[in-house]
């Protein structure tokens, strides 16, 4: 079941007794007016729209008398100039589920009565300066701005962009910093390496040279070229002196 298709399921479950009621394979069931039918698909107006159903997804079709089309047969015995008339009708067809058409007939009611009071209230109008406007128009006319959905003060709108600004140069000085953590740590690797790497090198060097132990306190290089050791001289006693 597609999503469109859900939602308008769920927008029928008001609707009373008497409609044609579609029961579907997946356990739903969908009611309103057939206006169409085919071999392959059945297009049922639910009074918020039309929804079109493949019969294969179709258990079964009782048809019967829909709320939308007694509403249809009541607003076609009204005078336009009912407004009591179309007044009833609007809270019958809120009360039935039939939002489209229950602001149909408020409207029918406001287009020769524009200050009706029930009428404009029930659409959402307020009174502005004596005049009923819409709720949106009585906000703009009293400075309010509209920001993500609400209505608010332009003071309280500043306030939040301020706030916002303020968290998105926090969270860029914390990227930054840890950006600058993460290149200290990579220096500090790559130095690492580069010592372990000069103390094997130094230690494969040392590895050809022998060594031996002189007469110091440890180890000393062997020397390279033969050590010549120059001869002792020794002091040449006196000739004895002739008497």
């Amino acid at each position: 079941m597609t999503r469109a298709f859900g939602l308008g399921l769920v927008a029928t479950l008001a609707v009373g007794a008497g409609a044609d009621e579609l029961y579907l394979k997946s356990g739903g069931q969908l009611s309103g007016r057939i206006v169409s039918r085919t071999a392959t698909a059945i297009e049922i107006d639910i009074g918020a729209g039309r929804v079109t159903v493949p019969t294969s997804s179709v258990v079964r079709v009782e048809e019967g008398r829909s709320a939308l089309q007694e509403y249809q047969e009541r607003a076609g015995r009204l005078a336009a100039g009912d407004v009591e008339g179309w007044l009833a009708l609007g809270q019958w067809a809120s009360d039935q589920g039939l939002g489209s058409q229950a602001s149909e007939a408020y409207n029918r009611v406001l287009s020769v009565s524009p200050n009706e009071p029930r009428a404009n209230a029930a659409l959402g109008n307020v009174q502005l300066h004596g005049q009923w406007v819409s709720e949106d128009d009585s906000y703009r006319a009293r400075g309010f701005v509209q920001f993500e959905g609400q209505w608010m003060t332009p003071a309280e709108h500043e306030a939040i962009l301020r706030e916002r600004a303020a968290d998105t140069q926090q969270q860029r000085e914390r990227q930054q910093a840890e950006a600058r953590a993460r290149d200290a740590e990579a220096r500090a690797e790559e130095a690492e390496q580069r010592a372990r790497k000069a103390e094997e090198e130094a230690a494969q060097a040392s590895d050809g040279v022998s060594l031996w132990y002189g007469w110091g306190g440890g180890p000393a290089y062997w020397p390279t070229r033969p050590v010549v050791t120059p001869p002792i001289s020794r002091p040449i006693a006196p000739r004895p002196v002739p008497r």
